[in-house]
């Protein structure tokens, strides 16, 4: 019978302060749940397609070469611990990622088991699919064309910081300077800056009779797959008789 080892030191040596924040055990009762989710290449597969754009289940099946049935499988799996969602768009039901945690989270991932360095290109997005396709400086965007003016300090167009950089607001684009050009980019929709309706919000940067449009003196936002407008440091986005609060944003010099 094998004798088992004295451990060498006891818990009186040990100070406890290290361990005073609870463990959230509903928490990672679902976190355990979407790992098992993600424990199967195909999927993580869907999810660097997504990570590209939104898709239909059709689109999908194409790039995957499989049936319609196998792709809708794997993405009820992946809806049902809320890693993708999906809206209709008339007669088409698109799939998305569900938020910028399940970008990072599939990022991560394969950043560790690539062994690449995490300095690569700077949106989310772009780093994994640079990952995905195995070209760490390859990176996702898209550049606008015929743009001869130079951004930066004092340029006349609002700053916003941006996952560690900084874009210019410019007639409703939202550009970036990039190695000699100048990148289209969008606000990513995560916790911080949601899509969700907040039906009641109240602001002091208009009354409830403004109507965001066109000329309608607050600059627009590109945000996700909609557009926003800022307010007074944050966006807001119009829905029906009110304006639904997507989260602040933080302006530049």
């Amino acid at each position: 019978m094998a004798i088992e080892s004295k451990p060498a030191c006891s818990h009186e040596t040990h100070s406890s302060q290290r361990f005073q924040i609870p463990v959230n055990e509903p928490a990672i009762e679902r976190t355990a749940r979407i790992f098992r989710a993600l424990g199967e290449p195909a999927r993580i597969r869907l999810l660097a397609r997504l990570a590209q754009g939104e898709a239909c289940v059709t689109e999908l099946a194409e790039l995957e070469n499989e049936s319609i049935t196998v792709i809708s499988q794997r993405l009820r799996v992946l809806r049902a611990d809320n890693i993708v969602g999906r809206r209709r768009d008339g007669k088409h039901i698109l799939y998305y990622l569900a938020d910028q945690h399940v970008l990072d989270l599939v990022f991560n991932g394969l950043a560790h088991a690539s062994e690449q360095p995490l300095s690569v290109p700077a949106t989310p997005n772009s780093r994994l699919l640079a990952l995905f396709r195995g070209n760490p400086s390859m990176s996702n965007h898209e550049i606008h064309e015929n743009h001869t003016h130079q951004h930066g300090k004092d340029c006349g167009h609002t700053a916003i910081a941006h996952n560690g950089h900084t874009d210019y607001l410019h007639d409703g684009h939202l550009h970036s300077l990039h190695e000699g050009h100048v990148d289209e980019h969008k606000l990513d929709v995560n916790a911080s800056n949601p899509a969700d309706c907040t039906n009641g919000h109240k602001c002091d940067g208009h009354d409830t009779q403004h109507k965001h449009g066109e000329n309608c003196g607050h600059e627009a936002v590109p945000h996700g797959d909609h557009v926003d407008y800022l307010v007074e440091g944050h966006l807001h986005h119009p829905d029906g008789d009110h304006c639904d609060n997507h989260g602040a944003v933080q302006l530049g010099n």
